[in-house]
Formats: structure tokens, C-alpha cells, sequence
């Protein structure tokens, strides 16, 4: 896995306010990552019922919490409010040049989320094929989460 650390591009969002400084925590990226297993595990079950957002938003947040662990192994955390989930990719997209497949559909699952989150009657919900998809994309990002934490962590 080619990993590139952006300090510039972390500096940057930190100086903005979109991110903070934390002190790396390797126990609480692995708690995350057992989290996001239990999302997706969540979702493959949710998938056999009639509760497609449900186990869209299940895939969704697996992704998103193994997208936090990666940050909080480099000590970094990203900060809530508006857009707090959209920095994810703008942290961990030049990282990882070589994911940037699998970063952009954390994108597109984002937006899929929001729909479901801030429904609008002209905006249809997830169906099943964007459940099968979004559970796809989450796998290959906490896979990818797994090896980086595995590969990264401090002891702390």
C-alpha cells in the first residue's frame, strides 16, 4: 500500500478548522475498525430486508468510521459540523493515490447518505443495487483501513 502523509495538505485543513490535533490512539482505531466490521456485518443483514436505507446507511458508516481510524492513527481528527464527513476525502484522498477508486465512491455514498438523512420527496431513497454497491466500496475501505492501522500504529 503506497501511502503519502499530505503534511501540507493536513496543516492546511487544521489551519482551516476542518481538522484537529490529537493525540494517536492506536486502542481507538481498532475500536473503530471492529465497529465498522459490525456495521457492514449490519448491512449484509439489513440487505435481505425491506430497509434499504438502512443498510445503506449501515455500509456508510462502516466506511466512515474505518476512514476515522486511519486519521486517528496519524493523530488527526476531523471536526464536526457542516461538512465534518467531507473532509475525510479531502485528508485521505492524497494519501492514498492508489485508492482513489474506492475514496470517490465514499463520495458518492456521502451523497447517497445526505438523500436519506435530508429526504426530498423528488430525491428517491437507496435502492437495493446502491446497497450492493455502497457494501462493496465500504469492504474495500475498511480492508484498507485495517492494513493501514496494522502497518501504522502507535503505542499509546
Amino acid at each position: 500500500m503506497r501511502w503519502e502523509p499530505n503534511e501540507r495538505g493536513i496543516d492546511y485543513l487544521v489551519g482551516r478548522g476542518r481538522l484537529d490535533r490529537i493525540t494517536p490512539r492506536s486502542e481507538t482505531a481498532e475500536h473503530l475498525i471492529r465497529e465498522a466490521r459490525r456495521h457492514l456485518a449490519s448491512a449484509a443483514w439489513l440487505a435481505g430486508t425491506d430497509d434499504a436505507s438502512m443498510a445503506f446507511v449501515a455500509a456508510y458508516d462502516a466506511a466512515r468510521k474505518a476512514l476515522w481510524a486511519i486519521l486517528n492513527v496519524q493523530g488527526i481528527r476531523a471536526k464536526g459540523g457542516d461538512g465534518g464527513h467531507a473532509v475525510l476525502l479531502d485528508a485521505l484522498g492524497p494519501q492514498f493515490p492508489d485508492h482513489r477508486k474506492e475514496l470517490r465512491r465514499f463520495g458518492w455514498m456521502r451523497t447517497v447518505r445526505n438523500h436519506i438523512e435530508y429526504p426530498d420527496i423528488n430525491t428517491p431513497s437507496a435502492t437495493r443495487q446502491d446497497v450492493a454497491e455502497a457494501q462493496l466500496a465500504a469492504e474495500e475501505i475498511v480492508v484498507l483501513a485495517e492494513e493501514f492501522v496494522r502497518t501504522h500504529s502507535v503505542g499509546v
